[in-house]
């Protein structure tokens, strides 16, 4: 199971979130009151623990107390709800040390998704030269170089 989370330096446990979230998600399809019961004394006491690479924490208690909720309403139903907000949301890439510098990352990345959203033939051809004349540093602890590597050719193809 892959879940929607940044996976940060000293984040939770990703086996142990995967494996509580298995749990808590199939309570939440059923109709068992009794496992509705058991996944939310599992969250109430998940005491996840933290590694040098792991999901990142405020996401995943955000996402813990979202299911809180819907196993605390009547329908018990998950309502579909962003893990992080949308809008400037910085992408989500593992965090290396080494890796390219976050800041410029994002907001190289960022004006290249505004310059796709106008429509704008000047808009995107400066963020099309903004893309190939971008000279990413590298900082002790940044996004790992092969994935913005990646995300860059593919806002290239798309602009």
């Amino acid at each position: 199971m892959v879940l929607p989370f940044v996976v940060t330096l000293r984040g939770y446990d990703m086996r142990q979130v995967e494996g509580l979230f298995t749990e808590v998600d199939r309570a939440l399809a059923g109709d068992s009151e009794v496992a509705r019961a058991a996944a939310r004394d599992a969250l109430r006491s998940a005491g996840l623990r933290r590694r040098i690479r792991g999901y990142a924490p405020g996401e995943v208690d955000a996402a813990i107390a979202h299911r809180q909720e819907a196993l605390s309403s009547l329908g018990g139903r998950l309502r579909p709800v962003p893990v992080r907000p949308a809008a400037d949301t910085p992408a989500p890439f593992t965090v290396v040390v080494g890796g390219y510098d976050i800041r410029q990352v994002d907001d190289l990345l960022a004006t290249a998704d505004r310059a796709l959203a106008a429509d704008s033939a000047v808009a995107r051809a400066a963020a099309r030269d903004a893309l190939r004349s971008a000279d990413l540093r590298r900082g002790l602890r940044g996004y790992a170089r092969r994935a913005v590597d990646e995300a860059v050719a593919e806002r290239l193809r798309a602009l």
